[in-house]
């Protein structure tokens, strides 16, 4: 696909918004009815179910049918060029993964208020026979008037349908494994009560800051849904009403018969939260691991490993700038393909860039930048041969307000790029990239936080110029820069 397509001669391709297992996702504009739209194409090529298009007619009609201001409502289907379409209502605001990653934990009745909006989605779909089976963060849009949006309804029912089974080696099509109840990653589809579970998955991470089960991979994370109970969420977050903590145990209850039934009696209880909520607000913070006691300044005092779920800790501009800050708990793109960590290094500012660059960071405060290279094979054309890398580097500097300046110094904006791109060499020492991959196709994104500036440039090895790879390059260099850092530790 490319900018400027006409679909069904009447979508006009205006630009992508992202890409997915099975095809991608565009801003386009409806010539007919002259208004903005998202277009989602999902590709037919390799798909065998003969019933695949008669699948996604129903569930389309189906989604059509849910009309509610808390959905993204689907306007139009058919079928080009070997692409089935969808045509969707354009949603203009921020995903709450992303206001998540930015002030996560929430107050408990924000948290509250915003679960009650997806319910009572939930509970308009369920009426009309549409189950989400990816109901997740990414999948919830937060409007500049405060609107919460569910989007995709109806499309992860179909996506689903497109599988016979759903095995945990079938992550993406089985549902997000942070959020996914355990039954659709066994040979189950799942019902309304696996859409119950993710909503208490999310409810569980606006308050503790974190999902109920993390892991080292997703079939990790998989593994111990399918063999551990969530644990209590007091645990990460005391205090809380104890209404609150019972219904998200029993949202995220492995048996599905021991969930509630329907979306309606878990917005009724939700309501009678909402109420009493202004009088039993829980502190907003979760309860933070026993602070690290290493000084930056003192060489002979050796830094304590980090505990297990110290990545679950803000950055404050006393945390220890230390070469672990670049562990995350993992480094995705929007579809969860999980980069491997490949080489590791503590740079002198002088080594980070051209010209003045060091002396500049010298005068900002900043003594060294620590630099990771990470690598996996997304994207179009992927063999072993044209990984995609992600090289990030990390700047820290004496305070919020030096750090803010050297932002814009090293190319916040849009303004003159002035960082080196780093690379690993055989046995795993790092190397600025030769020039050709300049040339290449590659994406950046920067990320501040507190005296902390985190940089990351996404580039494929082939060095090519192929437009089609730019999703995956932005989602991974936005994701590095946003994982990556002191707040995001990761115990051995």
């Amino acid at each position: 696909m490319e900018q400027g397509k006409l679909i069904a001669d009447r979508y006009e391709l205006i630009g992508r918004l992202g890409r997915g297992g099975m095809g991608e996702v565009w801003a386009a504009r409806d010539r007919v009815l002259h208004r903005e739209v998202a277009l989602k194409l999902l590709d037919l090529d390799g798909i065998t179910q003969s019933d695949l298009t008669r699948r996604f007619e129903r569930e389309a009609v189906a989604a059509a049918q849910i009309v509610h201001p808390n959905v993204a409502a689907l306007y139009d289907r058919g079928i080009h060029d070997n692409l089935l379409f969808l045509v969707m209502e354009k949603v203009d605001g921020q995903t709450l993964t992303a206001r998540l990653q930015a002030e996560s934990p929430f107050p408990l009745t924000r948290a509250v208020a915003i679960a009650s909006s997806i319910c009572t989605a939930l509970e308009a779909a369920h009426r009309a026979q549409v189950i989400h089976y990816d109901i997740k963060p990414h999948n919830v849009i937060l409007t500049g008037d405060g609107l919460v949006k569910v989007i995709d309804f109806g499309i992860a029912g179909f996506i689903q349908a497109a599988f016979t089974v759903a095995r945990s080696s079938q992550l993406t099509p089985a549902g997000t494994p942070e959020f996914g109840a355990p039954e659709q990653f066994l040979t189950e589809r799942g019902d309304e009560r696996s859409d119950l579970y993710a909503l208490g998955g999310m409810l569980f991470a606006m308050l503790a800051g974190r999902p109920p089960f993390t892991g080292h991979n997703s079939i990790a994370v998989v593994r111990r849904k399918l063999d551990e109970g969530a644990p209590p969420l007091d645990e990460f977050r005391p205090g809380l009403p104890p209404e609150v903590t019972a219904l998200v145990a029993e949202l995220l209850e492995r048996d599905p018969d021991r969930r509630p039934h329907s979306a309606q009696q878990v917005q009724q209880r939700l309501q009678a939260l909402l109420a009493s909520c202004p009088a039993a607000e829980a502190p907003t913070t979760a309860v933070p691991p026993p602070p690290r006691t290493r000084v930056m300044d003192d060489p002979e005092r050796a830094p304590r490993s980090p505990s297990p779920d110290s990545w679950n800790r803000a950055s404050t501009d006393e945390t220890p700038f230390t070469p672990d800050a670049l562990l995350p708990r993992r480094f995705t793109n929007d579809l969860s393909i999980e980069f491997a960590r490949i080489a590791e290094g503590t740079r002198l500012p002088h080594e980070a860039g051209p010209g003045d660059l060091g002396g500049e960071l010298t005068r900002r405060g900043c003594t060294e930048v620590v630099v990771g290279v990470y690598t996996e094979q997304p994207g179009p054309h992927a063999t072993p041969e044209n990984p995609v890398h992600v090289s990030v580097q990390v700047f820290a500097f004496p305070d919020a307000a030096t750090a803010r300046d050297a932002h814009g110094y090293l190319g916040d904006g849009g303004s003159i790029w002035r960082l080196t791109m780093w690379n690993a060499r055989d046995g795993g020492a790092l190397a600025p990239c030769p020039d050709e991959v300049y040339r290449s196709y590659r994406w950046r994104y920067s990320w501040r936080e507190n005296r902390y500036l985190r940089v990351a440039l996404a580039y494929r090895a082939d060095l090519t110029n192929d437009g089609s790879i730019e999703p995956w390059l932005a989602a991974a260099a936005r994701r590095a820069a946003l994982s990556a850092g002191p707040q995001n530790h990761h115990g051995a």
